[in-house]
Formats: C-alpha cells, sequence, structure tokens
C-alpha cells in the first residue's frame, strides 16, 4: 500500500488562507510542529556577526524572540529564520513600521522600496502552494549549517563532502532524502524547490549583492531557463533570508534590509533576469552589479569608478564587499587600499579580477562583508589613521588569501595548464580571521593578521554549461 503523503497544521492555515491572519505565536508554534526535525538541525549552528553578549540579549520579556517563544532561549539561526518567515508576514500586510523597526534612519528602507518588495510578492505567490513551499524553502536554507550534517550523510551515504560548502551539502542531503519536510511538497512544488537548491549551491543572491562571489557563480542561472517561476521562489527566499539575517541580534524587525542592500538585490534580480533571457552574458550581469555600487556612490560625491579599469574594479568590489554606502566609508577604504604595499596591492587587485572561467581558479571570500563589519565595529571609536590601519591590514590578508586560491589542497596546488580545463571556484571561510580581529591584540597592532593562516578551503560545486564571455 503507496503511503501517504504527510500534512501538518500549518499547511491547513496556509490553505485556508490564514497564514497572514492568525497571531505570530500561533504561526511559529505551527512551524515548530511542522519543521521539528529540522528545527532542531538548526540549534546546533552558529551565526557569524555579533558578539555573546548580544545574543544573548536578544528580545525581552515584553517583545521575545521567536527562538523564546518556541525554546525559552535563544538560537542564533533559529531566530534568523523565524525573522525571515515573519518579515514575509510583514510584506504581505504591507506593515511597514515593523518591517524597518531596528533599521537606521539615514539608511532605512524607503516606502517606495517597500512597494516594491509586496508588489514582488504579491505577483510571485501564485497559489497556496507556492506560499507553503516558500516557507518551507526558507527553514530548510541553511540547514547546510549543521555540523552533524555533514557525518550523517556520510552514514545514510558512504559519501564524505568535507570539500564542499554548506550549500552544495544541503543539496545532497536533499537528493539522499534527509530532508522530511520535503514530503510535504506535490511533485511539482518539490521539483521546484529542488530546482532551488541547485541554484542555491552554485549561486547566493546575498554573495552576488555583496561581490563575494565571481562571475562564473552565475552560470547556474543558464540552468533556469524554462523554469522562471522556481527563480521567483529561490529569489523571494534569498530577499527573506537577508531580512532574517540579523535575527539572531534583533528579532523586532528585518533590520538588515536597509536601502543599499535592497538596490543591490533589485539589480541582483534585474542581472539574474536578463541572463535567464539571454540578454547579458555572465561577466556583464556581475559587472553591472558593480557599476550600480559605483554610481551609487558617485552620487554622494565620491569619485566614478570603471569596471573597465582593473584597479577601481578590484575597489568596487571591495566598497560592495564593504557594504558601503556613504562618501566618507567610501573614502577610507580608497586610503586603506592605496596603503597596501605594492606586492599586496598587485595580488589584490589580481585576486579580485579572476572570473573562474576555463583555465582559472578563483576564491570566494565567504564571509568578507562580515569580517569587514566586525572590524568597522570595532574600531568606531578609534582615530581615522587607526581605522584605515586596521583595514589595510585585512585587505593584505585578502590578497593572501587570493593569491593562493589552491594552498592546502593538493588536487589545486601549481595546477599545469595543457588543455582547457573547466574553471574552478574554491570558498574559503574568512570567518576564522573573526576572533583575532576581535581582540584587544588586534586594535593594538592589526598587523598581527599577518601570521594568520589562510583558511582551509572547499570547492564549489558547479554544473559545466557552453555558453558564452
Amino acid at each position: 500500500m503507496a503511503k501517504s503523503q504527510p500534512r501538518c497544521s500549518l499547511q491547513d492555515t496556509v490553505n485556508k488562507g490564514n497564514f497572514f491572519l492568525t497571531d505570530e505565536t500561533t504561526i511559529l508554534f505551527q512551524i515548530k510542529e511542522a519543521f521539528e526535525p529540522e528545527l532542531e538541525r538548526l540549534k546546533s549552528a552558529k551565526a557569524v556577526e555579533g558578539t555573546e553578549q548580544e545574543r544573548y540579549s536578544n528580545g525581552t520579556l515584553d517583545n521575545p524572540s521567536p527562538s523564546q517563544i518556541l525554546y525559552g532561549t535563544n538560537f542564533d539561526e533559529i531566530n534568523r529564520t523565524l525573522v525571515g518567515i515573519l518579515a514575509l508576514r510583514w510584506i504581505n500586510n504591507k506593515d511597514y513600521d515593523r518591517f524597518t523597526r531596528g533599521q537606521p534612519t539615514e539608511t532605512r528602507l524607503c516606502e517606495d522600496s517597500f512597494a516594491w518588495l509586496c508588489r514582488l510578492f504579491s505577483e510571485g505567490l501564485k497559489c497556496s502552494d507556492d506560499l507553503f513551499a516558500l516557507v518551507l524553502s526558507m527553514v530548510i536554507n541553511d540547514l547546510g549549517k549543521d555540523p552533524d550534517l555533514e557525518e550523517d550523510l556520510f552514514h545514510q551515504t558512504g559519501q564524505t563532502l568535507s570539500a564542499q560548502n554548506h550549500d552544495a551539502l544541503l543539496l545532497e542531503a536533499a537528493n539522499a532524502g534527509m530532508i522530511p519536510s520535503l514530503n510535504y511538497l506535490a511533485p511539482d512544488k518539490r521539483e521546484e524547490v529542488m530546482l532551488g537548491l541547485e541554484l542555491g549551491s552554485e549561486l547566493n543572491a546575498g554573495q552576488l549583492a555583496q561581490a563575494e562571489s565571481v562571475p562564473i557563480n552565475l552560470e547556474g542561472l543558464l540552468h533556469m531557463r524554462g523554469h522562471e517561476h522556481a527563480f521567483d521562489l529561490k529569489f523571494m527566499e534569498q530577499i527573506l533570508d537577508v531580512a532574517g539575517a540579523a535575527g539572531h541580534l534583533d528579532s523586532s524587525g528585518a533590520k538588515n534590509l536597509i536601502e543599499p542592500v535592497f538596490q543591490a538585490f533589485k539589480t541582483v534580480h534585474e542581472v539574474s533576469l536578463d541572463i535567464i533571457a539571454g540578454n547579458a552574458n555572465l561577466r556583464q550581469g556581475y559587472d553591472k552589479i558593480l557599476t550600480k555600487r559605483g554610481n551609487m556612490l558617485w552620487g554622494k560625491g565620491f569619485r566614478r569608478l570603471s569596471v573597465s579599469d582593473q584597479k577601481e574594479r578590484a575597489l568596487l568590489r571591495i566598497l560592495a564587499m564593504g557594504r558601503t554606502a556613504d562618501k566618507e566609508q567610501a573614502e577610507l577604504f580608497c586610503e586603506a587600499f592605496d596603503a597596501l604595499d605594492n606586492a599586496s596591492k598587485d595580488q589584490l587587485i589580481q585576486g579580485l579580477n579572476i572570473d573562474g572561467k576555463v583555465n582559472e581558479t578563483a576564491v570566494l571570500p565567504y564571509y568578507m562583508p562580515a569580517i569587514i563589519s566586525t572590524t568597522l565595529q570595532n574600531t568606531k571609536d578609534s582615530d581615522k589613521d587607526s581605522k584605515q590601519r586596521a583595514l589595510t591590514s585585512l585587505m593584505r590578508y585578502l590578497a593572501r588569501v587570493l593569491g593562493s586560491p589552491g594552498a592546502g589542497m593538493v588536487e589545486f596546488e601549481d595546477r599545469q595548464y595543457n588543455t582547457e580545463v573547466p574553471g574552478i571556484v574554491i570558498e574559503r571561510n574568512m570567518s576564522k580571521a573573526q576572533d583575532m580581529i576581535n581582540s584587544p591584540e588586534f586594535k593594538d597592532d592589526p598587523n598581527i593578521l599577518n601570521s594568520l593562516e589562510i583558511p582551509p578551503g572547499q570547492v564549489l560545486q558547479r554544473r559545466q554549461t557552453s555558453q558564452s564571455w
């Protein structure tokens, strides 16, 4: 006898049209009931940004965090995930004040931009099955960060995936039947969610918006031709992911989706649709994101930068990774960049201009925006020279990481190209620098980063696609 498809009370709430009307606490408990195995995995995952004290103080007696409501204590990734899902309700209910709560006044998401988000979700969610699939996608999005998932996958499949990133790990776990909530979905919705997982294993919209990724990461978009609705669902998930990204520190609103971040994601949306439609190649799409960042800063009084100049293009990538939205910070970054010794500067420029195409090994400096943010936060009370020295040291470390793409990975060291071989992207987790940057010693002497080893690399899995540069 065929096994019946599981159902949950959350599906009933969604199907009756009550997901946006039911009170938050009831919705949170329905999510817990529906996705208990997934949420248990998320308990083990840790966020990068913020201190233990900031995480501990998230939520109050009057306004507890989602994790406090469900478990009586804070769990980083559960709060991030659930704030992202609650942000979906704030968007649908056009609750601008709740969505922007906690955002700095000078960079708060403007009402026109919020209206654009409302239209995106209204048009993208065509039925109740879409809504449930989006909520499910949010819940499973970061399961690859569970430190036990890799070992569990090995025990179930015999596969060793230590050299893959957490998005690739999630995809493999889903293919192996290890994500029980996927069984809630009808076959057509499951196919769309799986297509989104495949795209996510190669391209992260947040990484693209902040120029962490490299142009070859956009290659996965070519597989979305004919599956545009699956892309819509994945992009909405990525928007909600950034909306909840600070949920482990402040769960009262979508603190991270400020106006400059929104504009970057809006550009990612435009670029992605252009590539899917065949109206732009990968490098053109990627450089449009850098150009938009440059135009925004030029409008704030910073000098014009061009993607056709390698040095300026490298600086644009750093400004994007630094989430730079004003002239003062742009000038600080420029001064830190210019203060590099010539060898490090050349290495940084070269590394930031590698696309990852044929016969190239590119490095994706994972969590670099978070590390830059930590550096700025830790030096916010320092004088300008001290801030510049800290950033210069961090850029020198980045240059070393980018300049040694195969370091510690025997199969990629000293690669020789006798024939054309597909490009390789190696992710290196820059959060390894967090402890040193948070130390009192770093404030006294930022050059202690010179002694920090290059972090281990993980090969970004990609599907090969024939396409034009």
